[in-house]
């Protein structure tokens, strides 16, 4: 086979007769020929190969190379592998007939005709691959960097002492199965001037009990080891305080190194006890001065905008030359079957805007992660959202399936615009290889999102077009297993977290390591910055 195709060998005794063998071996997928090789002498060895062979490890960074699968796939899919035996004699002596003989002559004969029909076909595929536009080939130099920043089997915190967290786990104050990371942001010189140095920041949702705190950022203690730290204090992730943090989903930090905080204010609603569940505090927005730590200013957001007791305030985005955050609600209950939020830092005020596009829908998609099928489990509404670099447009897409919309954001932020005519605005793009959970936009307009039914970063040019434009970034089972949050650097990385909510949610999450971390925050090559890395941005006092 031709060096570089993937191919490996693996022990497979043959069939025998006559008095020598020759063998012929054919990879099925390892490059665009056959793997063939003719022996003079009996064989215990074929040829067999990694279908793909997409990804390769070089030190601490994994390199998945683009390209379209489907040349991968169309060969795969044409072409058999298989290992014909052919009997010969070198005296040529008679050998005598006998039924066994005869059988196997005629086995041999099929297998000679099967053989024939492959190389034509393979010859037909070398055929439309040649005329294939050179971007579909998997091109070597074309790929992304990934490296993995940190990684957790479970959730870990930096505490005072070791009789600190023996008293946490004694009066149930952290349950580690309890803990899960989901929100990211970054901030460093490039991101805002304050923040002088990178910091990383971390959240983990108050969806059931038991955990120690919600916003954190994540630090290197005495030991070496990356934990999370209560940011900006502990006492500000008090749950039993409702003008404090009660559970953080997300959260985003402007150019001038501000954090807004979406604070849902609901928690435990994910306990298997329903009597757990907590709608005391309502929810509200947060602003925090990075390099303070300073509560900037707080708005809680009434109840006809994110009702108390069924809204799932989830991910934000900002506009920063209007001081508009707009948030997607993951509603879980009638007061609340998914929406959208729109917060107006300068005017005080809040609106929600809700249809169809907003809320659960089935619309035929199935949903299987890792062999599992959670089409019926997974019945999330509005989830990830983007927006455009110039503030135009919002994108947005519910958990439950593959669709994707975008909405006039001229007309969500006009508060004195109906829900009907903010709908008039909503466009339905069409579908995207896979439902997602989070998603962003670069500053070069491009939209990406993961696939939690394939394992991939995906990245989608409106410009070009349609979905069918999207482009898979890189996949990896293991590490992009449940792409959730993104955090831009702006020094031409995508940050993301990945933490098989799959597993957290509907049972099997292993927490023993034998599986690997369940949580990873990956720093992804993509070469664009954020969607507000795009000029400066209005100043407020």
């Amino acid at each position: 086979s031709r060096s570089g195709s993937g191919c490996a060998r693996s022990l497979a005794p043959p069939q025998v007769w006559g008095s020598s063998v020759h063998a012929i071996r054919i990879c099925p997928i390892c490059s665009i020929r056959p793997c063939v090789a003719m022996d003079s002498e009996p064989q215990t060895s074929y040829q067999a190969c990694n279908p793909l062979g997409l990804l390769s490890h070089e030190g601490g960074s994994r390199r998945a190379r683009r390209g379209a699968v489907a040349v991968g796939t169309l060969v795969a899919t044409a072409t058999v592998g298989a290992i014909v035996w052919a009997s010969s004699t070198t005296s040529g002596e008679t050998v005598p007939a006998s039924p066994q003989a005869a059988s196997l002559e005629s086995e041999n004969a099929r297998l000679r005709a099967q053989l024939g029909k492959l190389k034509e076909e393979n010859h037909d595929l070398e055929e439309q691959i040649a005329k294939m536009p050179h971007a579909t080939t998997l091109a070597t130099e074309d790929f992304a960097d990934m490296t993995v920043v940190g990684e957790w089997v479970t959730v870990e915190y930096d505490w005072e002492s070791t009789e600190q967290r023996e008293k946490a786990v004694a009066d149930k104050s952290f349950i580690v199965e309890n803990n899960a990371i989901t929100g990211l942001k970054v901030c460093g010189p490039k991101v805002a001037a304050k923040c002088t140095e990178q910091r990383i920041f971390a959240t983990v949702p108050r969806w059931r009990t038991g955990v120690w705190s919600t916003l954190n950022e994540v630090v290197t203690n005495s030991t070496g080891h990356q934990v999370l730290r209560p940011w900006p204090s502990l006492e500000e992730n008090d749950p039993k305080d409702c003008s404090k943090m009660q559970y953080v989903q997300s959260m985003e930090i402007d150019s001038q190194g501000v954090m807004w905080v979406v604070d849902v204010g609901r928690k435990y609603f994910a306990s298997a006890d329903p009597a757990d569940v907590d709608n005391t505090c309502p929810p509200k927005m947060v602003l925090i001065d990075v390099s303070t730590g300073k509560v900037v200013e707080s708005y809680v957001f009434p109840d006809e905008v994110a009702p108390y007791t069924g809204s799932f305030l989830n991910d934000i985005v900002i506009d920063e030359a209007n001081q508009v955050g707009y948030l997607s609600s993951t509603g879980n209950n009638v007061t609340d079957l998914g929406s959208l939020v729109v917060y107006d830092r300068k005017n005080k005020g809040s609106r929600r805007f809700a249809d169809r596009s907003t809320q659960y829908n089935d619309v035929g998609d199935r949903i299987v992660i890792h062999g599992e099928d959670y089409t019926k489990k997974l019945l999330m509404p509005s989830d990830g959202i983007g927006l455009t670099p110039d503030g135009s447009k919002l994108y947005y897409s519910p958990l439950c399936n593959f669709d994707l919309f975008s909405v006039d954001t001229a007309a969500l932020r006009d508060f004195s615009k109906s829900d009907k005519e903010v709908a008039a605005t909503v466009k339905h793009i069409g579908q995207k290889p896979s439902n997602s959970d989070g998603m962003t936009m670069g500053s070069n307009g491009v939209l990406y999102f993961g696939g939690l039914t394939t394992n991939s970063l995906y990245s989608w040019d409106p410009a070009q077009g349609n979905l069918s434009a999207t482009k898979t970034v890189i996949q990896d089972d293991h590490q992009l297993w449940w792409i959730d949050t993104f955090a831009w650097a702006n020094d031409g990385t995508v940050w993301v977290t990945t933490n098989h909510l799959n597993k957290y949610f509907f049972g099997g999450m292993d927490f023993s390591g034998a599986s690997g971390p369940n949580f990873r925050i990956i720093r992804i090559q993509v070469g664009t910055n954020s969607y507000m890395a795009h000029g400066p941005a209005e100043q407020v006092a």
